[in-house]
């Protein structure tokens, strides 16, 4: 683990356009950011703003069409796949609003399979597992699969699981999106007290002010755009 001091990432004059029958869309436009190690922000914006883009970027798991992308000062397009899969696995942990579970495994199986892709052993990659649940909340939930579980569950499983390889930052694209109002405030507070007690990066995409305004740094999004 690096120190905490310096910029996690850093973007600049960020572009993203998609061509369908001739026809060119901006995803994202110009975009200019820096994002200090153990920040805890929101990336806010409609529907359609260019916030999952951005996060998407930011991830690793879209690359820009021009603009430069820094990752601990190291640029992004000069890293081969190898190294931007090691990144995606081992540097940032991703919860998205549809949870991702895999339905056939159990609660503790969807956690462990980030670190059996890491090269882990099963009974290393288990007892993290176990006490991840038990960190979320979920200790007595091991053996459940994802169709045994609450939303909010699943949306923990999802959280343990995004912390397993323990990244530096977390990206939580919508992490409340699916969950009523009661069950997203508990999925907010877990991610708060995360980002308190690890001083992780933790940053929320979401449309929802009341949501973005709970951490202490707004980025707003408007027609695929920073604007402030």
């Amino acid at each position: 683990m690096m120190g905490m001091k310096g910029k996690t990432f850093e973007m600049k004059d960020v572009w993203k356009v998609y061509t369908m029958k001739g026809v060119e869309t901006n995803a994202l436009r110009g975009v200019n950011l820096e994002i200090e190690k153990g920040e805890h922000a929101a990336i806010l914006g409609p529907s359609g703003s260019g916030k999952s883009t951005l996060m998407h970027i930011m991830g690793c798991l879209d690359t820009p069409t021009k603009g430069r992308v820094l990752i601990d000062g190291k640029e992004v397009s000069q890293m081969n796949d190898n190294e931007l899969a090691m990144i995606r696995r081992e540097k940032i942990g991703f919860v998205f609003q549809a949870y991702n579970l895999i339905p056939g495994l159990t609660a503790l199986e969807n956690i462990s399979l980030p670190m059996r892709f890491s090269g882990h052993g099963r009974s290393e990659s288990q007892r993290r597992a176990k006490e991840l649940l038990k960190k979320v909340g979920l200790g007595e939930r091991t053996g459940h699969k994802p169709n045994e579980l609450s939303g909010g569950e699943q949306q923990r499983v999802a959280i343990a699981r995004s912390l397993v390889n323990d990244p530096e930052v977390i990206l939580a694209d919508e992490p409340t999106g699916n969950l009523d109002t009661k069950t997203g405030k508990e999925i907010m507070g877990l991610l708060e007290s995360l980002h308190k007690k690890t001083g992780k990066t933790v940053i929320i995409v979401t449309h929802d002010t009341k949501i973005a305004k709970r951490t202490p740094w707004q980025i707003k999004m408007l027609d695929v755009s920073v604007v402030s």
